[in-house]
């Protein structure tokens, strides 16, 4: 048995047996290791695919000081440009838009979709540049059923697909996320380490304390034997939230918020009354998707300091579904949109107790939080101190 430091958090040779030190959850020199080799080289999730439904279409994803243009080519394709001039610097694009070329606003270096540098502003006529060397620099994309992930890896990963698995792809398929569309999205800042978003997300042992409403429609013991018996602590991999029997998706009342149902039931295959949708997760750096027969909604929890984070939230539904007849907003993300605010609440709460001197790591439940050592295993893994 090893003790990390001065605050007496325990880890021995198979898993984890506290909270982490301190440090980890404030520190501005951990964070920045963080950023370096979890944040930087990993799968993010970026957006959907009918955010750039047509070529030219493009989005911006931002992550602290990284911003990529997520933009469909005219040969269809997907790509995610650095949003950074070759000339000096510049951020050029800003929120989403359609364009045929990117046109920086500062001396008007023009781009083509697929990030090649098309003209250089008049003054730089006379120079000569070299323009297959001052195209726009890409990261990697991986689309996998219709969502968008980024990483900033100078390395290539194994595609999102491949970490997902076979059994997982095909959950999803069956529910066709590809043909959805985002309906409404809110931001919630919270005053806490990325890490506590991942811990709290990886749990239920709060939800009945929390999450009163949650527990209406969630199996919260079901939640816990999932994470004790089939979680598994990987970069990307499926996600299921167990409903209560005979619920049929994830929100305030238990029904389907939207009437124009996706994939096979959308054809007309009858909701099972055990069925409890299917999703995704990424891990250390948290995102998670919960997809269900109606409706799907998307959270990131990405890190703006040490002891800051950006808890945002994305609803999508069926493509041709129409709001005031198909589905209403409210009902769509009522359930969320009521849990989402409680977290970001209790992990306040929890990051102003750990930053007083008073915190010394304390004993995770080997029964009711399982899940938690291994999401900080895999990380402490990738920080090369396992």
């Amino acid at each position: 048995m090893s003790v990390l430091d001065e605050n007496d958090s325990v880890i021995d040779d198979d898993e984890i047996v506290t909270s982490l030190p301190q440090r980890y959850y404030t520190s501005a020199e951990q964070f920045t290791e963080d950023v370096e080799k979890i944040w930087k080289r990993q799968w993010l999730y970026a957006g959907h695919v009918s955010q750039v439904k047509s070529p030219g279409d493009f989005f911006t994803f931002t992550i602290l000081n990284e911003s990529l243009i997520i933009i469909r080519t005219r040969d269809n394709e997907i790509l995610a440009l650095h949003n950074v001039c070759r000339h000096r610097g510049m951020r050029m694009c800003e929120g989403s838009g359609r364009a045929r070329r990117i046109v920086c606003p500062y001396h008007s270096w023009s781009y083509g979709t697929e990030g090649e540098l098309l003209a250089a502003s008049p003054q730089q006529s006379g120079l000569d540049l070299d323009f297959d060397q001052l195209g726009l620099h890409r990261a990697q994309v991986s689309v996998w059923q219709g969502l968008i992930f980024v990483n900033f890896s100078p390395e290539p990963l194994r595609e999102v697909e491949d970490m997902v698995g076979p059994e997982g792809t095909a959950a999803m398929a069956r529910l066709e996320p590809e043909k959805m569309k985002v309906i409404h999205s809110h931001v919630y800042p919270t005053r806490a380490n990325w890490k506590l978003l991942l811990e709290n997300g990886v749990e239920c042992y709060h939800c009945p304390t929390v999450h009163h409403e949650f527990c209406k429609v969630l199996d919260p013991s079901a939640m816990t034997g999932y994470y004790a018996e089939d979680y598994n602590a990987s970069l990307v991999q499926e996600l299921v939230i167990p409903l209560q029997y005979g619920k049929d998706s994830l929100t305030l009342s238990g029904n389907v918020a939207s009437k124009k149902l996706l994939g096979d039931f959308g054809r007309g295959t009858p909701i099972p009354p055990d069925y409890s949708g299917t999703g995704f997760m990424t891990q250390p750096g948290y995102t998670w998707g919960d997809f269900h027969p109606d409706h799907a909604m998307i959270a990131t929890c990405y890190p703006t300091g040490p002891t800051s984070s950006e808890f945002a939230a994305y609803w999508l539904v069926h493509e041709d579904a129409v709001e005031g007849v198909d589905f209403e907003v409210e009902d769509v993300i009522g359930l969320w949109a009521t849990t989402h605010p409680q977290d970001a609440m209790t992990l306040e709460r929890q990051q102003a107790g750990i930053e007083s001197s008073a915190y010394i790591p304390g004993p995770y439940s080997a029964s009711a939080e399982p899940a938690i050592t291994g999401a900080l295993d895999l990380y402490l893994r990738m920080l090369g101190e396992r």
